[in-house]
């Protein structure tokens, strides 16, 4: 989202305009009070509404904007909300589509919910489309961050400065690495396992990346630089300092192993091609590995397996850093902000009070979006719905945990481009990795500069 400095400050001052004259809770719905709120609950048995009870008593219609959050359309939306909005008839949300964030700021259009990833609640934030759930929703009905995965917690946590929650977690995404088992039957090369080194996979992958009959296969895609960053726990900045660290010892060790991958012979295709993704193993099926989101794998198998164009493959555990055994693809997880101009406040907290319930969350693990509660025995349930993971190996992608998720900054967005411009310059150009990196520090430096003066 690219907004020029005199809309955003357009935008800041309306925000702040309309949220000094909104009212927490002045919506007409009609609500339970704090001891009806309270017995609803089920206190440890999780947050929800009992079955049938109808919350909301007035007919309500929740605006629902979906920021890079996969509730891309009316079957998302029901496959997030189905038990929310079968628990809440008077509720109806409705997915507004086909408009940038910036335009219904400029109409005065707010939506009541807003949808949004972790590494892009900075978006939201600075345009000041969140507000704090401290008081208004997690004090008032008890809401038990315990319950959550530990990782998520903590990132939606080191959003708040001053101890603020601006969202709360629904699903969780999940690291996992897919292989083709086909490739590595046809050169009789043994198959990944769980939680292999970085430098174990990258021998493996050299043993797969072939020519064969004419047909080049590729070992491995490590995925997208950012992610392979973050994994390793680095930020693109020093908040103390407010300076960009894309230089540091960390980020040479990074692009160390990412030489050794790409430099084994074939990985990079006469046309400079280098980066593969999830589709290219699924339709082409000649990349042997690929780091991969669980959400993207089960989004696009199922139309990939229903055309028919099938082949054997399988999930292990996440590739792992040698000095951080055990942790895996850094942490990602969706969450639902309530911003301070919604007009209906409390009905939007109805829901998310429902949705993180062990009923809404049990039945949303089973399709296709993995549950954020901290528990081992409902992920092994994941999209057992939908059949795509039987017979495959799920559980030992759960082995591995997520990587702890670096603080992110406002910076980040501009950062990570010049992070991937120097990583195609050491693959494509085979500039040294001192170079590339001082250089993406430089220009990184530079933006924060030009940043930071518009203020």
């Amino acid at each position: 989202m690219d907004i020029n400095g005199a809309t955003k400050r357009f935008i800041r001052g309306w925000i702040v305009a309309i949220t000094a004259i909104s009212v927490a809770g002045c919506s007409s719905d009609s609500l339970p009070n704090k001891e009806e709120a309270k017995a609803e609950t089920g206190g440890s048995n999780g947050q929800e509404a009992r079955a049938g009870e109808p919350i909301v008593k007035e007919p309500v219609t929740l605006k629902l904007y979906s920021h890079y959050a996969a509730i891309n359309n009316d079957q998302d939306v029901q496959s997030v909300f189905g038990t929310v909005l079968a628990k809440h008839p008077n509720i109806t949300i409705e997915l507004v589509k086909g408009v940038n964030i910036a335009d219904l700021i400029a109409a005065k259009e707010i939506p009541d919910l807003i949808a949004v990833p972790n590494g892009s609640m900075y978006d939201m934030l600075n345009l000041g489309l969140a507000s704090d759930l401290n008081d208004d929703f997690v004090k008032k009905y008890g809401v038990d961050f315990n319950r959550f995965e530990p990782e998520a917690v903590k990132a939606l946590r080191s959003y708040g400065k001053k101890g603020e929650v601006y969202g709360i977690p629904y699903t969780l995404n999940y690291g996992a690495l897919i292989y083709n088992k086909d490739i590595f039957d046809t050169f009789a090369v043994p198959y990944p396992k769980d939680g292999m080194t970085w430098e174990e996979i990258t021998d493996l992958a050299a043993k797969v990346t072939r020519v064969d009959s004419g047909t080049s296969f590729i070992g491995l895609d490590p995925g997208a630089i950012k992610s392979f960053s973050r994994s390793y726990m680095l930020p693109t900045v020093n908040q103390t300092e407010d300076r960009a660290v894309l230089d540091s010892e960390g980020y040479k060790r990074l692009f160390s192993l990412l030489k050794d991958m790409y430099d084994i012979p074939g990985v990079v295709d006469p046309k400079n091609k280098y980066s593969y993704g999830i589709d290219w193993f699924l339709k082409e099926q000649k990349l042997a590995m690929h780091s991969a989101w669980l959400a993207a794998i089960t989004s696009r198998l199922p139309p990939f397996e229903q055309s028919g164009n099938t082949f054997s493959w399988d999930l292990a555990g996440h590739p792992v850093f040698s000095d951080r055994p055990g942790i895996g693809k850094e942490i990602e997880f969706q969450s639902l902000l309530v911003p301070a101009a919604s007009k209906h406040k409390e009905a939007a907290y109805r829901v998310l009070l429902t949705l993180i319930g062990d009923e809404a969350q049990s039945v949303m693990n089973k399709g296709n979006n993995l549950t954020i509660l901290n528990k081992p025995e409902l992920r092994v349930e994941f999209a057992s719905n939908t059949n795509i993971y039987k017979g495959k190996n799920l559980e030992g992608v759960f082995k591995i945990k997520p990587a702890p998720a670096p603080m992110y900054s406002e910076y980040d967005a501009e950062n990570y481009k010049y992070l991937g411009d120097a990583q195609k310059s050491m693959i494509v150009d085979k500039e040294d990795i001192n170079t590339v990196l001082r250089t993406a520090n430089e220009r990184a430096n530079k933006y924060m500069e030009t940043v930071k003066s518009q203020k």
